[in-house]
């Protein structure tokens, strides 16, 4: 079943793209579903990260710490789902969008100071510079009074397209492998057809090989 899987591995990743690109255009067209969309992304990461954050987090006070930050953006993502269905509440949504949008990325700043200066967990470059960027982002939404939904709109817009090239050029190379894999099968079978040549079976393997005789075999032996 895995070995089918991975053989196949390219047309999941087509449909992934298909499904990454019709999110990205539903959201840039139709604003209110982005609540539903931001929702479900904030549950799925938190629900998805908090088990394999908690086990590999050594210190205590972190352990608490990642919890707590994981619990925030489930309970958010479940907020947000639940009020994005429910369209008569739409404009106090608006309202509240940008100040949960930006203070949990503000917060998700502050942790990760917390954990590397405070606390002295390991960290590289990258890690940095995405976590002052996200702390900076929340703190200019939050003193900004929150945004436009079409903002983030086309951000998310953006951020489909690109994950969509990334996961179509994963699915292209995975197809030219399956491709010329079944080809080079093709071309194995139309030589062996040619010179009339044919690997033998298992079972014909079995049937052309002698059957021992115990008996012989000991007097062979004792010979």
């Amino acid at each position: 079943m895995k070995k089918v899987f991975k053989k196949y591995l390219w047309l999941w990743e087509f449909i992934g793209v298909a499904l990454i690109l019709g999110i990205g255009l539903l959201v840039y067209f139709k604003n209110d579903i982005l609540f539903v969309i931001v929702g479900l992304i904030f549950a799925v990461l938190g629900l998805l990260r908090i088990i394999p954050l908690v086990k590999t987090t050594q210190d205590k006070l972190l352990k608490w710490l990642y919890s707590f930050e994981v619990l925030i953006n489930i309970g958010s993502g479940i907020a947000l789902i639940v009020l994005g269905l429910d369209t008569e509440n739409s404009v106090n949504l608006k309202l509240l969008f940008g100040y949960l949008i930006g203070g949990i990325l503000y917060f998700r700043g502050v942790v990760y100071f917390i954990s590397t200066v405070l606390r002295h967990e390991g960290t590289d470059r990258t890690k940095f510079i995405s976590n002052l960027v996200l702390l900076t982002v929340g703190a200019l939404i939050i003193g900004r009074g929150g945004f436009a939904v079409e903002q983030l709109a086309i951000v998310i817009l953006a951020i489909a397209f690109l994950t969509a090239i990334f996961v179509a050029y994963g699915g292209v190379k995975n197809y030219q492998n399956y491709r010329n894999e079944f080809a080079a099968s093709e071309m194995t079978k139309k030589i062996k057809k040619e010179k009339g040549v044919e690997a033998p079976t298992s079972e014909e393997i079995i049937q052309d090989r002698p059957v021992e005789d115990p008996k012989q075999k000991k007097d062979e032996l004792n010979a």
